[in-house]
């Protein structure tokens, strides 16, 4: 399939890198206390929700590198749709803690980097627009001479 442009394969590394940022942040100042579900499990068995919230955490990072040279640096048919993904739950991520944050008129555990995921995504979806559409490739067809 070749190569992606590699402003996309860059600017999706870099998100993949600053989500890994995101979640030592949200993992450090304690996200799991503020989420229903680890708050439970806290209920349930002391300290799970810590050790579960890490692993979730190391687990979408593990995804997003896998994503990164598995498909996106190759150019595999299917980085356009994991790209397209990343950029909605990041873009989600980026307003969302920020938001939060405002709403509880407090701190929350990952708006400090947030808007680092809502920029980069928002610089990929404008790169990835500016190329054209080939059976989910992210890169323009070749010439071939014909």
């Amino acid at each position: 399939m070749g190569e992606p442009p590699m402003k996309t394969t860059y600017l999706f590394g870099l998100l993949v890198t600053f989500q890994a940022a995101h979640s030592i942040e949200e993992v450090t100042f304690g996200l799991y206390d503020w989420l229903p579900f680890f708050r439970w499990m806290d209920s349930v068995e002391t300290g799970g929700s810590a050790f579960v919230f890490v692993v979730v955490n190391i687990g979408i990072v593990v995804f997003g590198y896998w994503c990164y040279f598995a498909r996106v640096r190759p150019g595999h048919p299917s980085s356009r749709f994991l790209i397209t993904l990343w950029v909605t739950i990041e873009i989600l991520n980026g307003i969302g803690h920020p938001t939060w944050s405002a709403l509880v008129r407090s701190y929350v555990p990952g708006t400090a980097t947030a808007p680092l995921l809502l920029i980069t995504s928002l610089l990929l979806i404008w790169t990835i627009n500016r190329q054209p559409y080939r059976a989910g490739a992210i890169r323009p067809p070749r010439n071939t001479g014909q």
